[in-house]
């Protein structure tokens, strides 16, 4: 073991829902940390959960599945995914309240778009953060498209809400291992910030210099000259 992590640790992980020839069965999805046939920090989910008891002392939940005990610790809890789950955890509210970081939106102005990006989610791609013209939070969807070669990520805004494309959302960009490159940064005349939520350096591309962008840091990735 070369971490400080126990054996079968789950971090950046939530209790989560998996349906399978029509029936839905709680599990734990998340990076694997000392776990035998994983490798350090993959991504992916346990067998059947059978019960969560909560460990106070050790600051953390411990999920069983019929083999495996796993250990959560509550500071690394993937909040937002764990708020859309249908399954709760003992205590949740409390143990939110004091370990949650929400993302810092301040100092962003309608100019402004935040790209959050990590390791622990797939693609990288966590959150979009911008403000439509009349002050609204902006909507966006994100989703996959699987290649031959490599898989590319496709983030758009709501096409219905803007009347002239010059505003339409549409960033894309190759999934590569350990970070991805942009050929597509359609901002919606905004500047781009991208923020690394993640444990892991990630190399970024495709917005002028190459970006080694260090976790918990954030960078202006890209000026828009429009952006007033």
């Amino acid at each position: 073991m070369d971490n400080e992590y126990k054996q079968n640790t789950l971090r950046h992980w939530y209790l989560g829902e998996y349906e399978s020839n029509g029936e839905k069965r709680p599990m734990a999805f998340g990076q694997f940390f000392n776990r035998t046939g994983f490798y350090e920090g993959m991504n992916g989910h346990t067998s059947i959960v059978q019960s969560v008891t909560i460990n106070h002392e050790e600051k953390e939940f411990e999920i069983q599945t019929k083999n495996t005990l796993y250990h959560c610790p509550f500071d690394s809890c993937f909040f937002e995914r764990q708020d859309d789950s249908p399954y709760k955890l003992p205590e949740y509210e409390g143990i939110k309240a004091e370990y949650y970081k929400s993302i810092d939106t301040q100092g962003l102005s309608k100019n402004d778009m935040l790209l959050v990006v990590a390791d622990y989610c797939e693609y990288y791609f966590e959150k979009l953060i911008y403000q439509n013209p009349d002050g609204s939070e902006g909507d966006f969807s994100g989703y996959p498209h699987i290649g031959t070669y490599t898989d590319t990520y496709l983030i758009e805004g709501s096409h219905d809400y803007y009347k002239e494309h010059s505003q339409n959302i549409d960033i894309r960009y190759y999934v590569n291992n350990g970070g991805f490159e942009f050929y597509s940064l359609g901002t919606g005349e905004r500047n781009l910030w991208i923020e690394n939520r993640g444990d892991s350096v990630l190399d970024i591309y495709g917005c002028g210099s190459p970006i080694e962008l260090k976790p918990g840091k954030r960078i202006l990735a890209l000026k828009n000259d429009k952006s007033k």
